[in-house]
């Protein structure tokens, strides 16, 4: 007689289990939704399935305080998750809302409750000790402002935008958007946004955000180890320092010049999944 196989605290089984268990994941890039083009900076549904599923199970509690279109909403809806989600832009709550109303008169029956307005606010409304996992891919500090004017400028034709389909765009003007604030005054919103998540967070419970490094070669910073920064706020807070994930995105992107002909960089083709655990 077979042993009985223990129960996992996330439903999957010994097969499920040791297939996810790759450290670098290049089977989740798609071609980009309506939705997602409009925002110019989402993570598939793909990543958001995988994440949810490895970190939860049904009826548990995920937050995302950086909602956009929705996607890790759609996700928590399919998978017979909770959900809770902030968007501080109106354009993209709307679509948010608009997508998720629709899913969930069709399949749901568990809670989804997304809030328009500043997430460093709106996360004081959630219980203490809620939150199985927190999933998330939050604004890059002011890259995006940098790489507007570097489109604009020297990049307006290349194949960078053009064959990558590049749609970045500013997401709001508001001056609580981390996406406008400089590299040190995001550090300091992000951490007391990390306080806050610790204290939600349930014992034992995940908070993952999905980052990409980046460069500030105007003012002279060839790398910014943004993945790094967020997993040393994160263990400020309180996290420990879980796991790390690399989302492979060769397959969507093409190689461009960087550089070219005096310095050179490669490619950033690929983001990183930082898993940040709360373990008392």
């Amino acid at each position: 007689m077979m042993p009985k196989e223990k129960e996992s605290f996330n439903d999957l089984n010994t097969k499920e289990w040791a297939i996810n268990s790759r450290s670098v994941w290049n089977d989740l890039s798609s071609a980009r939704t309506r939705n997602a083009l409009k925002h110019g900076a989402t993570f598939p549904k793909k990543l958001s399935d995988r994440v949810i599923s490895l970190y939860s199970r049904k009826n548990d509690l995920i937050l995302d305080p950086f909602l956009g279109t929705g996607t890790t909403a759609l996700s928590a809806i399919e998978l017979q998750r909770n959900f809770i989600g902030f968007e501080l832009s109106k354009e993209f709550f709307d679509i948010a809302n608009n997508t998720i109303k629709d899913c969930v008169n069709l399949l749901f029956n568990n809670s989804c409750d997304i809030i328009e307005g500043d997430c460093l606010e709106l996360i004081d409304g959630v219980d203490n000790n809620s939150v199985t996992l927190t999933l998330t891919s939050p604004p890059y500090a002011n890259l995006i402002h940098k790489v507007l004017e570097d489109r604009t400028k020297r990049h307006k034709k290349s194949a960078f935008v053009v064959d990558n389909n590049a749609t970045t765009r500013l997401y709001s003007n508001y001056d609580k958007d981390l996406g406008n604030m400089d590299l040190e005054k995001y550090k300091t919103a992000v951490l007391e946004l990390m306080r806050k998540l610790f204290v939600k967070t349930k014992n034992g419970g995940y908070n993952v955000w999905v980052v990409k490094d980046f460069r500030d070669t105007k003012n002279k910073i060839p790398y910014v180890d943004l993945h790094t920064i967020i997993a040393n706020l994160g263990q400020e807070a309180g996290f420990k320092y879980h796991d790390l994930i690399i989302w492979d995105q060769n397959e969507r992107r093409r190689l461009v010049l960087l550089g070219y002909p005096s310095v050179f960089y490669v490619n950033q083709n690929h983001s990183f999944i930082v898993v940040l655990r709360k373990t008392l």
